[in-house]
């Protein structure tokens, strides 16, 4: 691939060093170490992977009363590896039950115990970059002292198996882990384009994952986790209080980062991915994940698994 410029280089090694600081070992450990109760959801993705949404998802409908009530999601849905950074006791009652967490540890590091049950989301790795990419920039590193071709090489590609539990396992590593996992009774695994395909019909999977039966309260979640409810309640989940604790430990602006929204139309931006960015992503599906999940490409994966469910729902 095409080499950063030398002022990317630049900006790719203050990126780093404030990468490096973004949480505490100790604040990760303890979300490890979350004392568990049967019945527990955590939904586990890499990031960019639809997390927020499928977070609306899980508290709507274990709230069954369409409960907004919250400045931002991750106060009522705690994010495992930051609950310490932003004061949150992990192993405290959640207003509704069943609790319900998220993370981004990939499946060797979710923590685990008998009666809980894990949610997990993969995405087109295409569609992982370029959000991942608008995310970032304007907020970690200023918009345009980094390209995206440039992103993908030293960011996405640059990742693999994590060496703590402070490093995110890449995409490819995390989808590999929880595959041969994805028939287990107590893992759903969920394509991002199932649910931009048919909402309706992955909320109810969900639904009925959780034990929540009642029409009422899914046609209330169905329509909380729209794109268009979520957008107009957009500031409810930005991250702010995540992004105000993260800002002070990577010496950034107490403000940095506060008009990311993370309430996107997902795709539609492959475009401004190169070919040699594509073809690049596309190899290293095959390399990581076609070991395990037997198909050589992220489109045949979520073919076969389309397939496979519905051979499973016809028996």
């Amino acid at each position: 691939m095409t080499p950063p410029t030398d002022s990317e280089k630049q900006a790719l090694g203050v990126l780093f060093g404030k990468l490096k600081n973004r949480a505490s070992m100790e604040s990760a450990e303890a979300g490890q170490n979350v004392k568990l109760h049967e019945g527990d959801i955590i939904i586990s993705t890499a990031p960019k992977c639809g997390t927020t949404w499928v977070q609306q998802i899980c508290h709507q409908l274990r709230s069954g009363t369409g409960d907004m009530d919250f400045v931002e999601i991750n106060d009522v849905v705690p994010f495992l590896e930051l609950t310490q950074e932003v004061g949150q006791n992990v192993n405290a009652e959640q207003r509704y039950s069943p609790r319900v967490f998220k993370t981004h540890f990939w499946e060797p590091d979710v923590p685990k115990a008998a009666g809980v049950k894990y949610i997990t989301v993969a995405r087109h790795p295409y569609d992982v970059a370029i959000s991942f990419y608008h995310f970032m920039s304007g907020w970690v590193f200023p918009v345009g002292d980094i390209s995206l071709d440039t992103f993908v090489s030293a960011i996405m590609l640059a990742g693999g198996k994590p060496r703590d539990l402070l490093e995110f396992a890449s995409p490819w590593e995390h989808y590999a882990s929880w595959w041969p996992r994805r028939k287990d009774p107590n893992v759903l695994w969920l394509f991002y384009e199932d649910l931009k395909e048919d909402l309706s019909r992955e909320v109810n999977r969900i639904a009925a994952f959780m034990g929540v039966t009642d029409p009422a309260t899914i046609a209330q979640a169905l329509d909380k986790a729209q794109f268009d409810f979520m957008k107009q309640h957009e500031c409810r989940f930005d991250e702010k209080h995540i992004k105000k604790c993260r800002n002070a430990i990577m010496d950034l602006p107490a403000d940095a980062g506060a008009a990311n929204s993370k309430v996107r139309v997902g795709g539609g931006q492959r475009h401004l991915l190169s070919d040699e960015s594509r073809s690049a992503l596309d190899a290293k599906f095959r390399e990581v994940c076609e070991p395990v999940m037997k198909a050589v490409s992220y489109e045949e994966s979520l073919q076969a698994y389309r397939a496979e469910r519905q051979r499973t729902e016809t028996v």
